[in-house]
């Protein structure tokens, strides 16, 4: 059956089921109050109604307690008011969890030191479309006032989705018939930026209502949002180490002031990287999106629903940038000469001037973002008897990224005085005196213009057929079975210029390709020569204050590009160049699509009893998964490569693209156990063991294939090359915790954990055999060597109402920490942590809630993280970061709330390092956002 067929019918079955209603029954929490109400002897988890912040960690612990597997909640504080603005955010206060920032703002989640891919993130219960190119999920899509609550699971349930080594998120959306009657909240705000000074609108609404008796529900939400963002940032590469001996990082002095550089003498060690760069990201972020829900519930036997949402998230990303080069490169003329050198006590230099025609560039990036992404999944419940039931699920979802060639790369070159950089200061950052300041008027040359994009479009189709059979009067309480199937198609276009430095070194190119260009406006600097663009190109600086936090001296701002004119510049000298070589278009070979067809099977028995006299639950389960990948793409006909007795091709017509196609599969057999002890009502023991696994980043899958001739190793030409049926990684996992529910809002838990990493996928080389020709191979494999994770988590989460008299009863604390280590078993990376992994982290919040009013103080701080092993000079790391939070409102009566939130009170930076923390290799500043806004409820 073509894709196409089956998409019309999985869509027939999604309107014959859109009279219907809502979310995949998750053991944990689906069921409507009137089935919870039947069901509440032999339901894990029933529903708590939910206002204000204390009775969110009420229900979050509830439904933790009540669990069986290790789980995490986050829980709405009342119906539209997420915690967090962002979801990503939020979950960063869950004891494990880590988060990455894109300019400040939360994005992706670290479970317990694994991101990049080895996370699953379902809505509903349904895996959900990602915008990117990988496998990660960006939280920033999503506005949180469309979520009710998100659910961490730490440990697997066979019942659950697989892949993800890390952790399942499950978001959840609000259940049509867990309201009262017709319901109305509606939130608007304002939200000032103190780096831009703009203050931008957020607004949200829900409305939903019964009817029907109640069998029938509705619930309709939106949201709006814009911020405007700016990030102030300097970063740098390429820093001395002596260990290393790379001369390249050595800076130029001309000690005997005679104008040149002695290679033998005249090379030292530097403090100062052979790279710096200082740029103002401008961003303007604006989101919206919905969900609409309907659940039907005729009887006690019937339960249909459906669920829609949508998001919108579009940027522009403006990045207006400086830099300069401090050593010798080759595609820079001549080596840069430093005077008034001044050394360390380590002999590094410290400081330096630059007076020999100092070179510096003007950048302008640009990374426009614009996704959208949406689901749709109707759900079937039928009750068959007491003790049957039968669920059928099916859902669609897509992810876009539209790009096609909207990303700038522009750089041009100016000249000045002099250039001085001094680090002797007890500063982050060094004083960097540029003279004189860059400005609209001055001369700059052409030099590179780099367009790009990639676009990128996610389907996901899925189909579930679940089974449930509970059993009296015996030890084997449940039986959870079903099969699943689903397919993920991802593909990725991809657009860029085929020669961004065509109008650089003043018409050398445009010579060397036999264009017919217009040379009058190429002028001579120094070594240089290069195209003059017209002072009509460049635009004034729309920024100041730069860097303010940073006690260092920092360039003054500087003026960007107009892109449109710098084109129309270009036109004039060459439109036939300009068209071919500048302007984006189409890269065939970097189009790919991968699609992944997962069958599964599951079945999953629950076990109720004591075990010396204490009551316990036990759950074991096993997860047969069958994966079949496809990649398609483009790729040289190999077919027609013809070698010579040398090894070279004899002939050109293997060179050209052609569409092709890889096939591969794997079989994966994933058993999985949950134990729950309680020994007393309120403490409770948890063990769990299972095997998990990620499957491999989708780059690892594309079809490719790239030849080298000329180059041989061992004899052999090269190829660099993909394959799809690319095992995953596979990983056993043990959870061994304590939980002590000290009352319905407190509880204290200490958790370990270890995640023991069979084999990483890495780069191999070695003799392969392709299309009949033996290469030397460059290809992704399952490895020799993988890697134990192990850890600590301790939470603590207590209200104050029992301890202290009015009105310091409203009061409460939450608190939890996490240690994070691992062990590589690769003896060349035996010293070096995981990548993104912070050993340790802790949140610290404060709340109070009486008398209509709630505030929090809510602090967030991990250790520093390895960014990349193997960089210029050392390895780099992220420093340490913690970022303080709050927020407060008073409700004026029981229909209206005005309320204020604080994001980076303090302004906190944000940097990283090589080697040591003296070598700053990059660090940001993106200030402080203040929320006033007001909440209505009717």
């Amino acid at each position: 059956m073509s894709q196409g067929k089956f998409r019309y019918h999985k869509l027939a079955q999604l309107v014959m089921l859109a009279v219907l209603a809502p979310q995949q029954a998750f053991a944990a929490d689906a069921d409507s109050d009137k089935q919870k109400q039947k069901k509440a002897d032999t339901e894990q988890v029933e529903k708590i109604q939910v206002t204000g912040i204390r009775s969110s960690i009420k229900e979050a612990l509830f439904l933790k307690q009540n669990a069986v597997a290790v789980i995490d909640v986050v829980v709405a504080e009342d119906i539209g008011k997420f915690p967090d603005e962002n979801l990503a955010e939020a979950l960063q206060r869950v004891p494990g969890i880590t988060i990455t920032r894109n300019g400040g703002e939360g994005q992706k989640v670290i479970v317990r030191g694994m991101g990049d891919g080895y996370n699953v993130t379902t809505v509903n219960g349904r895996r959900v479309a990602s915008e990117n190119s990988g496998r990660d999920f960006n939280y920033d899509t999503i506005a949180s006032e469309l979520v009710n609550s998100i659910a961490v699971y730490k440990s697997p349930e066979a019942r659950l989705q697989e892949g993800g080594i890390g952790a399942v998120v499950d978001i959840q959306t609000r259940k049509p018939l867990d309201l009262e009657g017709f319901t109305l909240t509606g939130s608007a705000k304002g939200v000032y930026e103190s780096r831009t000074g703009d203050t931008q609108p957020h607004a949200s609404f829900l409305v939903g209502d019964l009817f029907e008796d109640g069998k029938l529900g509705v619930i309709f939400t939106g949201a709006y949002s814009e911020r405007t963002i700016r990030n102030d940032t300097y970063s740098a590469a390429g820093f001395y180490d002596e260990q290393e001996g790379v001369t390249e990082a050595t800076l130029p002095i001309d000690k005997n002031n005679d104008g040149k550089i002695d290679q033998a003498n005249e090379l030292f060690p530097s403090k100062i990287p052979a790279y710096m760069y200082y740029a103002n990201a401008q961003d303007v972020r604006e989101r919206m999106g919905g969900t609409l829900s309907l659940q039907y519930q005729p009887n006690d036997w019937i339960d249909l629903s459906l669920d829609t949402i949508y998001s919108r998230y579009t940027t522009n990303g403006n990045r207006y940038q400086i830099g300069f080069v401090n050593y010798d490169e080759s595609w820079t003329p001549g080596t840069p000469i430093f005077n008034n050198a001044t050394f360390g006590s380590d002999g590094r230099v410290l400081s330096v001037t630059q007076t020999a025609n100092p070179m510096v560039e003007l950048l302008n990036l640009s990374t426009p973002r614009k996704t959208d992404t949406w689901q749709v999944g109707a759900n079937a419940k039928f009750q068959i008897s007491d003790a049957l039931s039968v669920t059928a699920d099916v859902s669609s979802s897509e992810a876009k990224d539209q790009n096609n060639g909207d990303n700038r790369f522009i750089v041009a070159r100016g000249f000045v005085d002099s250039i001085k950089i001094d680090y002797s200061k007890d500063n982050k950052l060094p004083d960097v005196t540029i003279a004189p300041a860059l400005n609209a008027d001055q001369t700059y040359g052409a030099h590179y213009s780099y367009n790009s994009g990639t676009g990128v479009t996610d389907q996901v189709d899925e189909a579930k057929l679940i089974g449930q059979y509970k059993i009296d009067d015996s030890v084997l309480t449940q039986v959870d079975f079903g099969v699943t199937y689903g397919k993920q198609s991802k593909g990725r276009s991809e657009y860029s210029s085929k020669n961004a430095s065509q109008f650089s070194r003043g018409g050398f190119y445009l010579a060397r390709d036999k264009y017919t260009f217009d040379a009058s406006s190429v002028f001579k600097q120094g070594d240089f020569e290069l195209f003059r663009i017209p002072k009509s190109v460049f635009v004034a600086p729309n920024f100041d204050n730069f860097l303010e936090g940073e006690n260092s001296i920092q360039p003054n701002p500087w003026p960007s590009f107009d892109y449109d004119k710098l084109l129309a510049f270009y036109r004039s000298i060459s439109a036939e160049a300009a068209d071919k070589s500048i302007v984006a278009s189409l890269n065939q070979a970097g189009a790919f699509e991968v699609s992944e067809a997962v069958t599964a099977a599951f079945i999953q028995a629950n076990f109720e009893d004591t075990l010396f006299g204490l009551p316990y639950s036990l759950n074991l389960g096993l997860r047969q998964s069958k994966t079949d990948v496809t990649s398609e793409g483009y790729s040289y006909d190999f077919s027609k490569l013809q070698l010579d007795s040398a090894g070279l091709p004899t002939n050109n017509d293997w060179r050209t693209v052609k569409r092709i196609s890889y096939e591969g599969s794997y079989n994966k057999l994933l058993p999985s156990m949950n134990f729950k002890l309680s020994l007393q009502d309120d403490l409770q023991l948890r063990v769990s063991a299972a095997e998990v696994m990620s499957r491999p980043s989708l780059d690892q899958l594309k079809p490719w294939a790239a030849p080298n001739f000329s180059t041989k190793v061992n004899g052999l030409p090269q190829l660099d090359v993909r394959f799809p049926g690319l095992a995953p990684e596979l990983a056993k996992q043990y959870d061994v915790t304590l939980e002590w529910y000290l009352a319905d809002s407190s509880q204290l838990a200490l958790g370990y954990f270890v995640k023991d990493i069979d084999a990483f996928i890495e780069t191999k080389k070695g003799k392969i055999n392709f299309g009949g020709i033996d290469y030397w191979g460059t290809y992704a494999s399952s490895g020799q060597y993988g890697a134990k994770i192990n850890g600590l988590e301790a939470a603590w989460q207590q209200s104050l109402e029992q301890w202290l008299p009015s009105p310091f009863d409203g009061f409460g604390i939450q608190l939890n920490y996490t240690y994070v280590d691992s062990k590589f078993d690769d003896p060349k990376l035996k010293d070096l942590s995981y990548t993104g992994m912070s050993k340790d982290s802790y949140n610290a919040v404060v709340y109070y809630e009486k008398y209509g009013v709630q505030a929090r103080l809510a602090y967030n701080w991990r250790s520093k993280f390895l960014s990349y092993p193997g960089d210029w000079g050392g390895d780099s790391w992220t420093a340490a970061y913690g970022q303080l939070d709050a927020s407060a409102s008073y409700d004026i009566n029981e229909h209206l709330t005005v309320y204020s939130e604080v994001s980076n009170l303090t302004n906190e930076r944000y940097w990283g390092y090589v080697k040591q923390p003296d070598q700053v290799n990059w660090l940001e500043r993106f200030g402080t956002q203040v929320a006033v806004g007001v909440r209505g409820n009717f």
